[in-house]
């Protein structure tokens, strides 16, 4: 089988287009319709069904489809292993992390990962929880920072650290006088959530259903700042993790409300694939970031 062959139908068919192939792969459109036409005829089979502008796996190109992703990660990982033993100090590391972890953590622990490791590029994707571990699991990404443990047999988990969600409204809100209330009081209380699907949601969708509650939710947005700014406007309350409120906590555009008959954890936890390769790269991230978590993170 030809490697390069294989790598050029496998980009078509992620891509679910030549053209988008072709300039991932830095050829032609005829190139590249080219060399998956010989890949076909080379087995007397098809793998692509061409419907008008659309490109589809037939049920042979699914199962070449599996085997590619598998041929494709190996050689990754191969890579990887010769030029670890070849002693190279630059590498490519490539993290899936949440849109929390991401824009309010990650900022810090990278600051001192690229001083000891200046020559390590890191290319960073945003997600939901459940898109950074499904990127993991894809070998798309080396390591996968979300706010759940999947618990799948596949992959290796370790809590990296613990944050608050806490009830945040703005100074002219009823409830900015106190300084915590019961859950209970959010019955009928205008709310401004994450979006359904996200950890935040997930957590307190939970903690509300198990405890009867109630509330009116007004608003759902995947974007912190847009919630940010429709409580500070006093439009309603919103439930958010106390690292994300942080400066405006400090500002006093916000005012926090703690739960006094509940403690709502919000963990976040580095994840990677059991098989995958542990580059040098990978194992000093994984190194900078069990010191962050045995140290404490910046306030």
């Amino acid at each position: 089988m030809n490697l390069h062959q294989l790598r050029v139908f496998y980009e078509v068919a992620q891509a679910k287009s030549f053209t988008a192939a072709a300039e991932k792969l830095f050829l032609t459109q005829p190139a590249v319709t080219w060399q998956v036409k010989s890949l076909e005829e080379s087995f007397d089979l098809k793998f692509l069904d061409r419907i008008g502008k659309k490109i589809l796996l037939t049920e042979e190109g699914k199962v070449l489809f599996d085997f590619a992703d598998q041929i494709l990660n190996l050689t990754r990982q191969a890579e990887e292993a010769l030029a670890d033993l070849r002693g190279l100090s630059r590498g490519i590391l490539r993290i899936a992390a949440t849109f929390t972890f991401g824009d309010f953590y990650l900022p810090a622990l990278l600051e001192v990962f690229h001083k000891k490791y200046p020559n390590i590029v890191v290319q960073v994707s945003t997600g939901n929880s459940s898109q950074t571990i499904e990127n993991t699991l894809l070998h798309k990404s080396d390591l996968a920072i979300a706010a759940y443990d999947p618990k799948n047999e596949k992959l290796k988990v370790w809590e990296m650290t613990t944050d608050l969600l806490i009830g945040v409204v703005s100074p002219s809100h009823p409830f900015a006088r106190r300084k915590s209330i019961a859950l209970k009081e959010l019955n009928g209380q205008p709310l401004i959530l994450r979006e359904e699907g996200s950890s935040p949601r997930r957590i307190i969708d939970e903690i509300l259903a198990e405890k009867g509650i109630s509330p009116v939710i007004i608003m759902e947005s995947a974007s912190t700042s847009a919630i940010k700014k429709m409580v500070e406007s006093g439009v309603g309350m919103a439930i958010l993790s106390q690292q994300v409120v942080k400066e405006e906590l400090k500002g006093k555009s916000l005012k926090q409300l703690s739960f006094n008959d509940a403690r709502i954890a919000y963990r976040f936890y580095l994840v990677y694939h059991k098989d995958k390769y542990l580059s040098r790269a990978v194992k000093a991230f994984i190194d900078v970031a069990m010191g962050f978590s045995q140290k404490g993170w910046p306030k």
